[in-house]
């Protein structure tokens, strides 16, 4: 089912020693024979890919469409230095360059559509997933590797996704229209409608655009009530043989996935001067069950005593009004944002709970299904459990506010200033209650409650920041930008049930603090088609309350503190042979400190403390030919080794493990070919392969995942105005580990539910442009 591809590793290591990847992204121009630069904002001001200093890959909308990226997980498997852990769309946390965000409050990586800022969820189980859009009618994804700290701010200290959207044009009608059907080995059909229309309502003073969107995947998991259901094995140190038990009922393709949603934007120009941007966007994602798998036995199955339901749901409302006004030599922009999320998720726990409150009373027996059935362990008595779940809802929103100025022109000097307010509100909402009050807990505890906990956080942030570069006449470009920030949140924590030892309480946290974050970069542009540069900067996240929690565990910090990591990187980006070939590489060392980890006294209650260092290094590469007109070829490469640098046992880190959930090398390598017919008709074919390492991660244990390598194709003909493409996705019909997926109860030593790909999917993609 695994395999591991020395020819994939040994692209990765052929990529490391070429001294590996800063920002190249390419595609080709309408002429078939030079690689074209994309405009960027990555520094708040536009700039080109090739003469912007940082590590960043660009990928545009055309080549979002032409390569099938529907999501932002297929980006990330394609970007070096990104990785991520999932349990399917709208539950996907993103890293970059190592730098993990399993403890702590806060992302390490920011997340921006357009102007706005979306912060994760600050307590959901499932960790500090992003939302996860449509990418239909986007002008580009940015991707900034390494601190972001000046210009992003807090949670970008690995680096900063940056969504930015087609804006409307006030002066030309258009629409896009594009269709999408397709067939999964062991699913169902699934299909794809999305709409665009481009309405100017006042020639060159106003347009109003409308994105739509309608996605269905059928799903190609099943779900499985056994009965009777395997006893554990071995003295219970091993699941029982479920794969071959009898199967009571079967919901097969149990994580169909729907996404609903649409995005209108009006923009207004009363002057040459100033804009006014309005957006909206609403999005909602729901699914029958999370797109996991048990292991064992590792089939793409989930297994269960009883029949219980596991749905998941992600509600997404964005308001924003940008305005911009531009004065003689420099230009104002005020971003207003105020959106809200709501996540709900059940996951069942029949299985789990019965193997962990077993392990509690004594060595577990087996598995009592009657729901009058009692078992006697370690002394004591307890009821059969039935069926069990638990489930969680998490609701965060977020009022931002930026002002900044920036310099126009091209003088030497370029400038920008700004300062920067957020107002971020989370709650969540854990809970387990069983049905019937004489089975459960209520025997022994006397309560059906296994576990009822709320949690509020309120998390205010200001800042005020700068940047200034100065371009000298021997080609040297300095910038030195500087970020003051000061934080202040407050928690309320209310616990009951078994979970809490059958007790019942309220507690308070407070946590304030303040910091600086430098940056500075010296780069040599000696041409247009060359830059070499260095960067030292600092990337933070920030800190937050600790509920106090009682006797007889050990006192917990009232608060945990920022950490944050100092970045150096050297890094080039070049373009050579009539722009017919682009080379972009860089290599990093990176100091993380006062890391945020999340400890776990015995006594049950955890809390987050500042302990413990890290160092990341590594290199990335992204190459780019033109092999003959039509024919091209890109290699992206990456290397990260990231490993803890202290011992920290309360957290169960020892110094020289791995990070968690960061591969070591990842390669991706794509073909394209583009060949004229009859008038503006083109026959275009396109091959990928993508291979992700092995990673590690945490659950009851500390697991490895073997590396995956998944393939696919594309090919039929476009014109200017419409395309008719068949493609193949996981063409090879890997089953590949993506990530284990932490369960919202109690993990179990005897199995993993893991996160794993859509099987081979073979489909047609319309689209048309009015």
């Amino acid at each position: 089912m695994h395999r591991k591809y020395s020819l994939a590793r040994r692209l990765a290591a052929f990529g490391f020693c070429l001294a590996s990847s800063g920002a190249v992204w390419a595609q080709l121009a309408p002429s078939n024979s030079e690689l074209e630069e994309i405009v960027v904002t990555a520094e708040k001001r536009e700039s080109t890919v090739q003469k912007t200093p940082i590590s960043i890959t660009v990928l545009s909308g055309g080549e979002l469409q032409a390569q099938g990226l529907s999501d932002l997980t297929a980006v990330a498997q394609e970007t070096p230095g990104v990785s991520f852990k999932t349990s399917g769309p709208g539950q996907t946390e993103f890293e970059m360059r190592g730098l993990t965000s399993t403890g702590g409050e806060s992302p390490t990586v920011g997340f921006y559509l357009d102007e706005t800022a979306l912060t994760p969820p600050a307590m959901a189980q499932n960790g500090k997933v992003v939302i996860d859009p449509s990418l239909f009618d986007l002008n580009r994804v940015e991707i900034l590797r390494g601190p972001q700290g000046t210009l992003y701010g807090s949670g970008s200290m690995g680096g900063t996704i940056k969504l930015v959207t087609n804006q409307p044009d006030t002066k030309n009608f258009s629409a896009d229209v594009e269709g999408m059907g397709s067939g999964t080995d062991g699913g169902g059909f699934n299909h794809t409608e999305n709409g665009m229309i481009n309405i100017p309502i006042v020639d060159n003073l106003a347009a109003l655009r409308l994105v739509v969107t309608d996605k269905v995947v059928q799903g190609w998991i099943a779900r499985d009530v056994l009965n009777p259901f395997p006893p554990e094995a071995n003295n219970s140190t091993t699941r029982g043989n479920v794969a071959a038990a009898a199967v009571a009922e079967r919901f097969p393709e149990s994580n169909w996935e729907t996404l609903r949603g649409g995005r209108a934007t009006l923009l207004v120009t009363p002057t040459d001067r100033l804009s006014v941007t309005g957006a909206v966007l609403y999005q909602r994602i729901d699914q029958g069950a999370p797109n996991t798998i048990d292991v064992p036995p590792g089939n793409e199955v989930h297994y269960q005593p009883f029949d219980v339901a596991e749905p998941f749901n992600d509600t997404f409302t964005l308001y924003s009004v940008t305005v911009k006004y531009s004065f003689d030599d420099f230009q104002v922009v005020s971003a207003t944002a105020d959106w809200n999320r709501t996540q709900f998720q059940t996951q069942d726990i029949s299985e789990a709970m019965q193997d962990y409150i077993g392990g509690f009373f004594g060595p577990p027996a087996a598995f009592p299904y009657s729901p009058t059935a009692t078992v006697t362990e370690g002394g004591g008595t307890f009821y059969g459990l039935g069926a069990g779940s638990i489930s969680e809802e998490d609701y965060t929103q977020q009022f931002s506010q930026e002002l900044r100025v920036a310099s126009t022109g091209d003088s030497a000097l370029q400038w920008l200033g700004g300062g920067y307010f957020s107002h971020f509100h989370a709650t969540s909402h854990v809970y387990s209650y069983y049905p019937v009050s004489d089975v459960g807990f209520d025997g022994d505890f006397g309560t059906t409650n296994l576990a009822d906990n709320h949690r509020a956080l309120e998390l205010d942030q200001y800042a005020l920041f700068g940047e200034s570069s100065y371009q000298f006449p021997d080609h040297l470009k300095a910038t030195v930008g500087l970020r003051y920030f000061l934080y202040h949140s407050d928690s309320a924590t209310s616990v009951s049930g078994v979970s809490a030892n059958g007790t019942s309480a309220t507690l308070f946290g407070l946590a304030q603090n303040s910091g600086v974050t430098p940056k500075f970069n010296l780069a040599y542009l000696p041409t247009d088609d060359l830059t070499i540069y260095g960067t030292a900067s600092k990337g933070f996240r920030p800190g937050g309350p600790n509920s106090p929690i009682p006797p007889p565990c050990p006192t917990a910090p009232g608060q945990f503190g920022p950490d944050s990591v100092w970045s150096y990187e050297l890094g080039e980006k070049a373009k050579m042979i009539n722009s017919r070939v682009s080379i972009n590489g860089d290599v990093y060392y990176e100091n993380w400190s006062n890391i945020q980890q999340e400890v776990a006294p015995a006594c049950g209650f955890k809390f987050t403390t500042n302990a413990g260092k890290a160092k990341v290094y590594g290199a990335e590469l992204e190459i780019g030919v033109i092999l003959a007109p039509g024919l091209a070829i890109s290699q992206n490469a990456g290397y990260t080794h990231a490993t803890n640098s202290t011992t920290v046992p309360l957290a169960g880190v020892v110094a020289g493990q791995r990070l968690l959930d960061v591969p070591e090398f990842t390669a991706n390598t794509t073909v394209s070919y583009k060949y004229p017919l009859a008038g503006s008709m083109n026959f275009v074919a396109r091959a990928t392969n993508t291979y992700v390492d092995s990673i590690q991660d945490l659950t009851y244990a500390r697991n490895s995942l073997p590396p995956y390598d998944l393939v696919g194709a594309r090919t039929g003909v476009e014109t200017d105005r419409w395309s008719a493409v068949v493609f193949v996705d996981n063409a090879t019909d890997k089953i590949a580990y993506l990530s284990d997926t932490g369960a919202l109860s109690a993990n179990i030593s005897i199995l993993n539910r893991v996160a794993t790909n859509q099987p081979r999917t073979i489909g047609v993609d319309l689209n048309f442009k009015f």
